[in-house]
Formats: C-alpha cells, structure tokens, sequence
C-alpha cells in the first residue's frame, strides 16, 4: 500500500478507537507497526494459539513473541525492541482495559523474572526464566515448575 494511504488510514484508524494485533505471523504480512503507533493507533501483540490445528508453533510465552514480533517488524534498535516487549505486555493490557496492570504496591504481583542487562537484551536473546510468579507465588524457578 502507498505510504500516504496508510499514513490516512492509521489516522483513521487512531480517530476511531481501534486498536491493531499482531503476532508476528510466518510468512503472512504484518501491519506497519512503526507507522500506526507514530499515528496514534495501538498495536498490540498475543498469542491466540498453543500448538493448535492453525499452528504449531504457539506456546503462549509472550518474551518469545516480543522477539518474533521484533524479527518480523525489522526491529533493531533498542527503542523498537522495547516497543515490541511493550506490545506483548502494557499495550495489551491498555486496549483490554486492565487498570490493575503492572508492578506496584498493592498490585496483583505477576512476573517473569529474568537475567538481562534491560527489555531490549531480554527480548533479543530470550534468557532462561529464573522465576515466575503469579498472585506472589512463586509457581516455576529456573524453568522447572515448582510442586
């Protein structure tokens, strides 16, 4: 598509309200992702299968979809690999309206704790999980489910 007609059309799009997904698909085009949040439109990523008849490639971590959103997109630079960690993380919680979102006191206490120098390192090379948490239990540590 012509830049100018996808420039008009995010405006739309941002003037609308609606928000784009993407889970960086194979060989399947990808929206511009650059191009519509400099326009106002939220992007946001998921994964909408593990190992289904569609694909079977889907295992619901979303560090790895931050990287395949990234390596799709042409992501280089550490400002657009925290774009694409910000896809599979705050932007999703933003379009579903989830205000109880994110680290702080009182929160609900979920993360995946992980060895990286920032988001950037930690969506390029996807380091083994040291810890994640769920409701402030500790459910697996260092990749192994904890009984």
């Amino acid at each position: 598509m012509p830049v100018d007609l996808a420039k008009r059309t995010a405006d739309l799009l941002a003037g609308a309200g609606v928000a784009i997904m993407s889970h960086g698909p194979g060989a399947a085009s990808m929206p511009p992702i650059k191009l519509l949040k400099d326009h106002g439109v939220e992007v946001f990523g998921g994964s909408d299968n593990i190992r289904d008849a569609w694909s079977p490639f889907g295992n619901g971590d979303m560090l790895e979809r931050a990287m395949l959103v990234g390596y799709r997109a042409n992501f280089r630079h550490d400002h657009e690999l925290r774009l694409a960690y910000d896809m599979v993380t705050a932007a999703p919680a933003r379009v579903l309206g989830l205000a109880d979102y994110g680290l702080r006191p009182g929160g609900p206490a979920d993360m995946v704790v992980v060895e990286a120098s920032g988001i950037a390192e930690a969506v390029a090379t996807r380091p083994r999980r040291k810890m994640v948490i769920k409701a402030g239990r500790v459910i697996a540590r260092d990749g192994a489910l904890v009984s």
